[in-house]
Order: structure tokens, then C-alpha cells, then sequence
């Protein structure tokens, strides 16, 4: 789906506010990224993805990738990434942890889960900054993705 002239779009699953603001504040840095939606549960996630959720008028949310916390409220990362990848309609978007967390139980149970890849948050701005950029790099140029 991707090459060096499209775009990603995002769905950020985060409910750390400050989090959520460096994550857009960074992605608008690059201009490889079209569009970056939020919510801020799994319900919400869930919600946005699923017909029955889905605005009046307006198509379930497909982005191209989704970047998810591990811990939420109403429904903890895990158990969305599960049903995620349970669900026919959206198994195929990768899913890409984004969590303070860097304990090898949660990195396993991301894996056995169906993530797509595992990263930790980084501690700065600038840091983050550097990590957004290799994340659209590899994302949009590298890595090839559904239509």
C-alpha cells in the first residue's frame, strides 16, 4: 500500500495526555503521515474500527497502522491487540506497541498476541522526535502494507 509518495494514517490508542500531545507534536514534524486519530481506551479503539461504532454517515476507521498503550482504561492494551487480531475485518493492520513499559512479560504477551512490533517509550522530546521519524521512515519507505 505504501511507497515513498503515499501517506500512513494512524490510530493512536493512548490515554496519557501528554503522551498523546508529543506523539502529534512529533508526527507533525514529518510530512509522511496523513492523518493521526485518537482514542483514548480500547473501547474508544474499538469503537472507531467497528461498523457498529462507526459515525452515522461515515465508514469504520482503517488506518494503515496502529500505535497502542499497554495500559488503558476500560480495556488494557493486551486484551485490544487480542481482539484485534481476532477480528477478520482487522487483523491485517499492523499493530505497534507504544508503552513505558519495557518488562519481558509484557514484551512477550505483545508478541503472542499478534504485535507487530514492540517499542518503548522514549524518555525525551527529542528522543521521541527521533523515534517518530524512524517509525514514518520505515513505515512509509521500507515496509510494505495491505491496500
Amino acid at each position: 500500500m505504501t511507497n515513498e509518495t503515499e501517506k500512513l494514517s494512524v490510530l493512536l490508542v493512548e490515554d496519557n495526555e501528554d503522551d498523546v500531545l508529543i506523539a502529534q507534536r512529533a508526527f507533525k514534524e514529518f510530512k509522511l503521515i496523513s492523518e493521526v486519530y485518537i482514542a483514548r481506551d480500547g473501547q474508544e479503539a474499538l469503537d472507531l474500527l467497528s461498523a457498529a461504532g462507526a459515525r452515522a454517515g461515515q465508514k469504520p476507521l482503517r488506518p494503515s497502522v496502529i500505535l497502542l498503550d499497554i495500559t488503558l482504561p476500560l480495556m488494557d492494551g493486551i486484551s485490544l491487540l487480542k481482539r484485534l487480531k481476532a477480528d477478520p475485518a482487522l487483523r491485517g493492520i499492523p499493530v505497534v506497541m507504544l508503552t513505558t513499559s519495557s518488562r519481558h512479560e509484557d514484551i512477550v504477551r505483545a508478541y503472542e498476541a499478534g504485535a507487530a512490533s514492540y517499542i518503548t517509550k522514549p524518555a525525551s522530546l527529542e528522543e521521541f522526535l527521533d523515534l517518530a521519524r524512524k517509525f514514518e521512515m520505515y513505515w512509509v519507505t521500507v515496509s510494505k502494507l495491505p491496500v
